[in-house]
């Protein structure tokens, strides 16, 4: 550990052996600095200069770098981390959902008005500000428990228009009905005289005949086809205020569902593909502008794949700004070898699944052309049938080296985890959904099956590199938002418990991982997927200076700690960002 005192007096001896223009331009010093394992002895300190990291030791050595300009940082002990890596996020839905109010658990109209106001109160004025649907939990509830009657909440349109007056508001209902701020209904031209659509009418006060707000049938769906298009201007808005949300929670990299407009414009595709997948437009821009405060690792569609190199797209394109390399598939929606009962998943293969043929095509294709492939995938049956795919597109093609995903999934058998193991394989896994589903888990599967659901110690054990991340902001319907606090994630990953300690002692504890291994799965593990731990990942010499300061130490503190640990620090590219 380090020695304070041994630190003061190091910083006396300021310039010792430095040669000049080898001084550094930040020095963290007086700091517990993790080292990757517990093999090796904890640094105290880190000299940064540009955009390296330049020289990690004790408080007294890397003081020797100190110069007149150099910006001096006594952490005090607190600890210092790699930038945390989220290895799987989607940037553009969390851009839109900047200017949506989430109203799925909403039933109350003054729980409603709060939410519209702290909307309102990030976008910037004349923007519209949308969201849905209203009602869908407490619907769905009555419906699970046969409730007949079941009547959704009214806004009050003179409740929302206070919170909003500066805003147009459209908002969606559960079963399609509208409302929409007097803002809205202005901006729109409709007034007590507009008479009502072809399929559907306005809601119209009884007595004084005045618009209510609500809209019903194609007099909403007309309405909202009106609005605006998301312009790149308005996702950059929404993008801006997403990173500064990731780097206040010391996120510095991400590895983003994302696609190329140019691209994607050249394909025809039977569903919504790329519904979530962010605009690749948002990152060239943002970097282009010198903005961006997130390193960026695209996954791209894998039905693009063709078409990536006629666009110079090739593994390993980019830099270490927005770099590409790797294809991004989608699977099943809990295809299981045994049907799960009264989990709320279809499965089966998901619409966005091309079908077996085409996607084993699809796979040997990729993985010939040198991309790295992830593919959406939950149920046992689905990965069962997926590792048989990689391991013919292994079979064809010329030996290389790998680093291809098993995104998400849930649900495997003890061959298929050693199979993945022997393979190679990277897990992308979010504890945030076996907390969700923790309940439901345990009800509906046998204790054979539960024993390799969500199995992150055994996935280590079998040679997966496991990575945690949070696949922000969430469900594509709203009904689920995933924390993407690190971490929170990392609490859930060590504990298996949801944050008020359901169940107690965890859900199958021997799947817990330690502190070591749950660091290591947000920051190095990210970081060698994307084949780009030779620059990032960990504190060592010569690599970027993304770093993250905590004021917990969280290798030495309790689990339920982590939840309460604030980022004191988050640096990126040698510079320390504001986090206000």
């Amino acid at each position: 550990m380090f020695i304070k005192f041994a630190a003061a007096a190091a910083a006396l001896m300021i310039g010792a052996g430095a040669i000049a223009g080898e001084h550094a331009d930040l020095i963290l010093y007086n700091a517990s600095v993790w080292t990757v394992d517990d093999k090796r002895p904890e640094a105290e300190a880190v000299a940064v200069r540009g955009k390296k990291i330049v020289k990690v030791g004790s408080s007294r050595e890397v003081l020797k770098l100190k110069g007149e300009k150099t910006k001096l940082l006594d952490l005090e002990g607190k600890r210092v981390l790699p930038g945390f890596n989220d290895s799987h996020t989607h940037l553009g839905n969390a851009a839109e959902w900047f200017f949506q109010v989430p109203v799925t658990d909403v039933n109350d109209v003054q729980l409603l008005a709060k939410r519209v106001a702290e909307v309102a109160a990030r976008v910037p004025k004349g923007i519209w500000i949308t969201g849905g649907d209203w009602a869908t939990s407490a619907a769905n509830a009555a419906n699970k428990n046969r409730q007949a009657g079941f009547e959704p909440m009214v806004p009050d349109l003179k409740t929302i228009d206070a919170v909003s007056p500066d805003h147009p508001v459209l908002i969606r209902r559960f079963d399609h009905v509208y409302f929409a701020n007097s803002a809205a209904l202005k901006l729109a031209r409709l007034s007590p005289k507009t008479p009502n659509p072809a399929g559907g009418s306005y809601g119209r006060d009884p007595n004084t005949g005045e618009l209510t707000g609500m809209l019903y049938g194609t007099a909403g769906e007309g309405l909202e086809r009106q609005l605006p298009p998301m312009s790149l201007k308005q996702k950059l808005i929404g993008a801006r205020a997403v990173m500064r949300d990731l780097n206040r929670v010391g996120i510095t990299s991400i590895t983003d569902m994302a696609r190329l407009d140019e691209i994607s414009n050249e394909q025809i595709y039977p569903f919504y593909v790329e519904r979530s997948a962010t605009d690749g437009r948002i990152f060239q821009a943002l970097k282009k502008n010198e903005e961006l405060t997130v390193r960026v690792y695209a996954m791209l569609p894998i039905e693009t794949e063709k078409s990536l190199v006629d666009h110079k797209v090739r593994p390993g394109s980019g830099d270490a700004w927005l770099r590409f390399g790797a294809l991004k598939a989608y699977g099943d929606s809990g295809l299981m070898f045994k049907p799960l009962s009264n989990h709320g998943l279809p499965g089966e293969w998901s619409y966005r699944f091309p079908g077996e043929t085409e996607f084993a095509h699809n796979l040997i294709d990729a993985d010939k052309a040198g991309y790295d492939v992830g593919v959406h995938i939950i149920g046992d049956k689905a990965v069962n049938a997926l590792i048989d795919w990689y391991a013919d597109a292994f079979r064809q093609n010329p030996a290389r080296d790998r680093r291809h995903r098993l995104i998400h999934i849930w649900h495997t058998t003890e061959a298929d985890i050693q199979r993945a193991g022997k393979m190679g394989f990277v897990a992308d896994v979010q504890p945030y959904h076996l907390e969700r589903e923790v309940a439901q888990i345990g009800n509906t599967l046998d204790e054979e099956r539960a024993r390799t659901s969500h199995p992150y110690k055994s996935f280590i054990d079998a040679g997966v590199v496991l990575n945690l991340g949070s696949d922000m902001p969430g469900s594509f319907n709203r009904l689920h938002v995933s924390p993407y606090n690190p971490l929170e994630n990392i609490y859930s990953a060590v504990t298996r418990m949801d944050k008020k300690g359901f169940p107690a002692g965890g859900w199958h504890p021997e799947q817990r991982l330690t502190i070591q291994q749950a660091i290591k799965a947000y920051t190095l593990n990210p970081a060698w997927s994307s084949r780009e731990d030779n620059i990032k990942g960990s504190i060592t010499e010569g690599k970027l200076a993304d770093i993250v300061v905590l004021d917990k130490d969280v290798l030495a503190v309790e689990p339920k700690e982590y939840l309460s640990t604030k980022v004191v620090y988050t640096i990126v590219n040698g510079k320390i960002l504001d986090l206000q």
